[in-house]
């Protein structure tokens, strides 16, 4: 999969403007790939240590300061089929020391159930959250998993998670009977 390329503009009576978010001190240059297995080594750590508490609270469902180590290896894994994932970078910030494509920025995946649906996630940096990389990371994922043969995801949101409802919204998902009060779960047909 080719990269993707994107940077937010504003137009307005005075032409064009680049949206400025509020914590990044530079115009992000905003590149998507397929994940790989060498990148949860290279990343997650980086990643993970880069959302806040209420991040990793909507993300895992619980305050969390570190991942038990069966949740790290099913993260890990990463085939490209049953489990597949997308990796936001900010190429804007490469250098050649740790970070050739850029800082890592946020991951969107679906991971294989045996049960059903495969399962959506998508997690963003706090730093670059409401700039539009989630939304990249969905339309890359999606189309990745389409092409290899997934026709269906769910994706359990906490109620309290705004962000991600509307972006999940953004697909036509359809709200489904979780069976817990705090979480919506929608169904994502691609």
């Amino acid at each position: 999969m080719s990269p993707v390329v994107t940077c937010a503009i504003n137009r307005n009576h005075e032409g064009p403007r680049l949206r400025h978010h509020e914590h990044i001190d530079h115009i992000p240059l905003i590149v998507t790939r397929e994940g790989k297995p060498a990148d949860f080594d290279r990343y997650f750590q980086e990643g993970f240590d880069a959302l806040s508490p209420e991040s990793r609270h909507m993300r895992f469902f619980t305050p969390v300061h570190d991942l038990p180590e069966p949740v790290l290896k099913r993260l890990a894994d990463v085939d490209g089929t049953y489990n597949g994932a997308v990796i936001a970078f900010d190429a804007a910030l490469r250098d050649d020391a740790g970070h050739p494509e850029g800082r890592p920025v946020g991951v969107a995946r679906w991971m294989g159930s045996a049960t059903g649906p495969a399962e959506l996630s998508v997690t963003v940096i706090d730093e670059y959250q409401g700039t539009g990389v989630g939304s990249r990371m969905m339309d890359a994922m999606l189309v990745l998993a389409r092409k290899r043969g997934i026709r269906r995801l769910i994706a359990d949101v906490l109620r309290e998670n705004v962000p991600m409802r509307a972006l999940i919204n953004r697909y036509r998902a359809v709200v489904q009977p979780s069976g817990d009060p705090r979480i919506v779960r929608y169904r994502v047909d691609i």
